[in-house]
């Protein structure tokens, strides 16, 4: 996330700011004004409002004869009713208006309006695009469309303690726990946990309430920009009620980097940024900041931090040199001072930390906020330069989580935002580096994703690059728009059940190890 008003929500401006009295960093002016752009792959792509709309119309079976006569029967009769109602709706519309004429009577006047106001009171509540969307009536007239099982963990735990009774001595594994929950998940619980949402206001309202509750979203982020925190009793008690409504305990993510990117900074005070610490070149002052950070996180409830920056700081003009996000000019002093960071912040068992941003923003000049960075280094450059820290971080077993931001890397693949590409996640991560945790991507709705596709077909095609977890949606509605567009994806074989298995299986580890779910006890 290039800046501190990273992945604002639609609407909102893309600039910096801080908390209210919060001195920063002077930065260095001279450089801002050297940011050469990059164009993107010349051919055509969709633009950020061309979503698929395309309506599947559904094709009813043939009727036999006789219940075709029936139907033609009941028609005719309806017809016939209607006209007998319209000529009398004219001849009482034709009479003096008085409080027993007219269509109504004052009776049916008293028993609709009450319906009338408590049908406007959940409009206004559920806000216009909800309501207006697939979701919104039938929550209204037959409470919420849900697949989301609020006792599925209950259920599961419950057998699972009948099974080790009849069984004596048999114990159950993390591994076979995790496969025993993706067995009784459906599919729309499945992707609903590779749902990073993020949300606008302090309390919990009808948007946040049905990601969490009707569609099971598995983390969420909580961001100072979008209104979340006010103070500490507000936010933990916000977190607090996300979780008690989740089906399965979510992962709380923020961007707690320091610096210019410190979300905390007008509850807990200003923290230190990754340039300052590694300019200490002592990694215990590293480890240090790392402790520190756990401790306000968990105080609040949020057990997942995306920190920290392994980006190495290469280019003098870049937004990562300029805001001071990086911990160093080498990847030498990066996989030091962040692994010593790192060790920090995950001590405790409790929280997790989240390497960014691969493939690398150190030496690129362009924002994917608003445009697609393009980085012309060869292969074996990247290797030696940025991708050695991670390379190292995860040899060393210390990465749970990675997230993948949106660049062209030419010497990879020119074709698509690296977000996107199976050669970039699959080939290198997975493959060349062995990381067998869990890959987010960047938000979905930076123009670097949108000026090539909409948001529906980014989560699709992120999934089948490789990344597990989703970055982007702000609302239900586009929550359900990318559980619909991975659905389509599902149906059409872009993506398969094996792909989401295998991301859930993930995640569900990682909140294993962040101590969200425990194996059943005797």
């Amino acid at each position: 996330m290039p800046h501190i008003n990273s992945r604002p929500l639609e609407g909102q401006p893309s600039r910096k700011h801080a908390p209210p009295g919060m001195a920063l960093p002077t930065r260095n002016k001279g450089y801002s004004q050297m940011q050469p752009t990059f164009q993107a792959s010349a051919h055509q792509t969709p633009g950020p409002d061309e979503i698929d709309t395309h309506v599947y119309p559904v094709v009813p079976r043939p009727a036999s004869p006789g219940a075709l006569s029936r139907f033609k029967d009941k028609v005719a009769a309806a017809q016939h009713k209607a006209q007998l109602a319209t000529r009398e709706t004219i001849k009482t519309s034709s009479l003096p208006s008085s409080p027993s004429g007219g269509t109504l009577s004052w009776r049916k006047v008293a028993i609709l309006l009450p319906l009338l106001l408590i049908v406007l009171f959940h409009a206004f509540s559920l806000g216009g695009a909800q309501f207006a969307g697939p979701q919104g009536w039938a929550s209204l007239l037959g409470g919420p469309v849900s697949a989301n099982n609020p006792d599925l963990l209950h259920t599961i735990n419950k057998q699972l303690q009948a099974n080790q009774k009849n069984q004596q001595h048999v114990s159950i594994t993390p591994q076979q726990y995790i496969d025993t929950i993706l067995h009784n998940m459906t599919i729309e619980q499945k992707i609903g946990q590779m749902m990073l949402v993020q949300f606008t206001g302090a309390t919990y309202s009808s948007d946040i309430s049905t990601m969490v509750s009707q569609y099971g979203v598995g983390a969420v982020l909580i961001f100072y920009a979008n209104g979340n925190i006010i103070d500490k009793g507000q936010l933990k008690g916000l977190i607090q009620q996300m979780q008690s409504n989740s089906t399965i305990p979510m992962a709380v993510s923020i961007d707690q980097e320091g610096g210019y990117v410190d979300r905390l900074a007008q509850l807990d005070g200003m923290r230190p940024s990754a340039a300052t610490i590694g300019a200490s070149n002592d990694p215990a002052k590293a480890k240090a900041a790392g402790q520190q950070d756990a401790q306000d996180l968990l105080s609040y409830g949020i057990n997942m931090n995306l920190a920290p920056v392994v980006d190495v700081d290469t280019l003098p003009y870049s937004e990562m040199h300029i805001d001071q996000r990086t911990f160093g000019t080498t990847p030498e002093q990066v996989t030091q001072m962040a692994g010593a960071y790192l060790d920090g912040l995950q001590a405790g068992g409790k929280v997790v930390g989240t390497l960014k941003h691969f493939p690398g923003l150190g030496r690129s000049a362009t924002d994917p906020h608003f445009a697609i960075p393009q980085i012309t280094a060869s292969k074996s450059e990247l290797e030696q330069v940025d991708w050695a820290p991670y390379r190292a971080l995860i040899k060393q077993n210390k990465v749970q989580s990675i997230m993948v931001t949106h660049e062209i890397l030419d010497a990879i693949d020119p074709t698509q935002p690296s977000t996107l590409s199976p050669k970039v996640i699959k080939n290198i991560l997975r493959d060349e580096f062995g990381f067998k945790g869990v890959i987010m991507t960047d938000s979905l709705t930076m123009k670097g994703i949108t000026n090539y596709v909409s948001q529906s077909q980014a989560a699709a095609l992120a999934i089948a690059a490789g990344c597990d977890l989703l970055m982007g949606a702000s609302s239900a509605s586009q929550v359900a728009s990318m559980i619909e567009g991975i659905k389509q994806a599902l149906h059409d074989g872009t993506i398969t059940q094996q792909h989401i298995d295998d991301s859930v299986r993930r995640i569900l580890l990682m909140k294993y190890h962040m101590g969200l779910l425990a194996l059943p006890k005797n």
